[in-house]
Formats: structure tokens, sequence, C-alpha cells
């Protein structure tokens, strides 16, 4: 049994095999869906822009708080889009800066490993000082929370008094599922969606037909799920990592319980790819790739939204979340956005001032030209 007065020691782990799952299990619990099978995963993976690292708090020689983090090369030209943008990219060598961003890479939001919240002020002052100790001695710019949802409310009160500057995230969105059926679903829709969708799913039945196999991994198909993906980040706006085929590939035996990939195929010819996670009533549809030459003809966005719901509504789950970026089509097809905040520590005065002075240029509707537009039919609505 651990000595409440016993002395806090802080360290930093280069590998999630340093760290038990037992203990990683308690800290976390067992509830949270991008746990310790998903890090796992991150790290087996091999991907080239993160170094990942686990900020780990002991009294005794047990586990008391437990913060995954990764090192990255961080430009600012990806917080501005437009002319701005090129503009930075001609200058991205003075303007990226090593940082570290305190979560999981591609995490829907911020879990943090605690042992006992009527601490957490003392285990939190311990590892803020420890993390940037160790920014110190690397030679990095600054450290951020990632992803802080509301939840997390005193997080976000500890992290403001302590001065971090807050920020806006990009937003993550959700569906509440209350519908009985897709076309319940439909019916809720504005006017111009339900008549909208109405056509698209019409015009793919004629065309096409269409089919989906749900699987719990691709193997036999990796090659084919990757090129799809690939499709998809080349035409993304914004992306901050490109994941790798092994990741696809070993996200399956980490996380045998939730992983779930819905293949959508026209005849043997894979179109369309859904990675997604499912747990205790909740269905994240994680990843997306689509056949480039047919994902317009066939609506497939709109196609597998719609057939992904309905596996939803008939398996009772309560909460469908799309996930961040591509904003317009999903608010239009019932998605609430759901904020997510930064707070950051620059440990270069001259760099804080600049954030805290550039804090409305990089929020995320200067970013993500989907949520822009959102915003504006929403003031025009106004």
């Amino acid at each position: 049994m651990q000595k409440e007065n016993a002395p806090l020691s802080f360290s930093i782990a280069s590998t999630i095999q340093e760290i038990p799952r037992q203990d990683w299990e308690e800290l976390f619990g067992k509830d949270i869906i991008e746990g310790y099978g998903f890090q796992r995963t991150l790290e087996e993976a091999g991907l080239q822009e993160f170094t990942i690292r686990y900020l780990l708090g002991k009294r005794e020689n047990r586990f008391c708080l437990i913060i995954p983090f990764f090192i990255m090369n961080f430009s600012f030209d990806t917080l501005v889009s437009g002319p701005l943008q090129a503009i930075m990219k001609k200058l991205k060598p003075i303007f990226t800066l090593k940082v570290i961003f305190l979560g999981a890479p591609t995490a829907e939001e911020f879990y943090l490993g605690i042992a006992k919240e009527a601490e957490a002020e003392a285990l939190l002052n311990g590892a803020i000082a420890a993390i940037e100790a160790f920014s110190k001695k690397e030679k990095i710019a600054g450290f951020l929370f990632n992803n802080v949802s509301r939840k997390n409310e005193w997080l976000s009160s500890y992290l403001e008094r302590k001065g971090f500057i807050k920020l806006e995230g990009l937003p993550s969105t959700l569906i509440e599922i209350k519908a009985n059926s897709v076309e319940n679903h439909i019916q809720g829709l504005s006017k111009n969606m339900r008549k909208d969708l109405k056509r698209k799913l019409k015009a793919s039945r004629e065309i096409a037909k269409l089919t989906t196999e749900i699987r719990q991994d691709i193997q036999g198909i990796s090659d084919e799920v990757y090129r799809l993906y690939m499709n998809n980040f080349s035409d993304s706006d914004v992306h901050f990592e490109i994941l790798t085929k092994e990741f696809f590939e070993k996200i399956s035996a980490n996380m045998p319980e939730t992983v779930k990939y819905f293949i959508t195929r026209e005849g043997s010819k894979i179109v369309a790819f859904n990675l997604c996670f499912v747990k205790d009533g909740l269905f994240i549809d994680k990843f997306i790739g689509f056949d480039k030459e047919l994902a317009l003809k066939y609506h497939l966005y709109f196609t597998t939204f719609c057939h992904n719901l309905d596996w939803c509504i008939k398996n009772g789950l309560r909460f469908y979340q799309p996930g961040a970026t591509d904003y317009h089509p999903k608010v239009r097809l019932g998605a609430k956005l759901v904020p997510l905040f930064l707070y950051a520590k620059a440990l270069n005065p001259v760099i804080d001032f600049l954030i805290r002075k550039s804090a409305k240029l990089i929020e995320p509707k200067n970013i993500d030209s989907s949520l822009k537009e959102i915003i504006k039919l929403r003031n025009l609505e106004d």
C-alpha cells in the first residue's frame, strides 16, 4: 500500500512496453476506446512524424500518473489557409519548431491517467515541471495539452490558473442517435439535405450494386485499403500525420474487441473502407478511404454513412462520431460540433508573445475551409 506522504518521482519512458497493461488500465480505466491497444499500435506502426514518449509519475515505485505524449517538428503553415499559407510555406524553416503534444496522435480527445483526483494538482505540478525540464534539455520550444474536451473542466481550470495559453482546437463531431431507422433520421434533416441525400442514394442504387462486408481485420486486402486511405489523405486540406499500412494491419490485433472494418465493394472491387471503433454504445468512424474515380459517381461518402448509421441503429448504439475535419457534410447529416481546446506553454518569451497575439488568426475556422463555410452559413441564418 502506498503512503500518501511518500515522495513523488517523475520519469520519461520511451515505449509502452515499460508500462504493464494492468497499471495503465488501473489509471485510465477500461472504458476509453483509444487506450493501451491504440497506443501500442501507434508505436508499432512506425509513424515518421512523431517521437512517442510517456511521462510517468510514481510513488514508492507504483504508478500514480501516466501521460502519453509525442514530439514533432510543427510548422505554422498547417494553421492557416489561402494566400497566407503559401507565404508561410516559403518561410517554413523559420516557422518550424520542435513541440511536445501531450496526448496521443490521432486520438479523439486528451486522456489523463491519474490515480487520485484528490491529489491531481500535486501530480500535475510535478508532471509539468518534469516535462518543462525535459523540453529544455531536448531544446524543445514548448508543449501543449492537445484536444482537451469540456468533460475535463477541472483540467482546463487548472491549466488556465497556471497561465497556459488557451486556443481553440479543431472540433470533433457527434450524432446522438434518436431515430429508429435511417429513413427516420433523414426526415429530421433540413429540407434541402433530405432532398439532396435521397437523390444521391437513389442515383447510387441505379448505377451500382454496392455491398458492404464487416471484418475484424484486413488480411489479404491491406494494399487496397491503404491505397484508398492515401487517396483521401492526398485530397485533404488539413492533416498532421501520415498513417502507415502497418497501422491498419496491427490495429485489429491490438484492439480485437473494438475494431471493425466496413469494406464496400462493387462486385469484387473494393471502392471504400471505414475503419471504425465500437464500444459501450459509441461508434467512431475513425479513418476512411474511397476510390478516386468512383467516389463522386457513386456518392460513396453518403452511401457508406447511411450504411454505418443503419448498422448502429440495428445494434442499439447511442452515438455516432464521424470525427474532425470535412465538417460541412457531417453537419448537414445531423452532426453537432464538439469543441476541443489546446493549452500551450512556450518556453521562449518571444514565442509565447507571438502565440498570444496570433490566437485569433489560428482559430479552426481559418484552418478548415468547410468549418469556415459552416460558420458563414450560421451567421447568414442568424
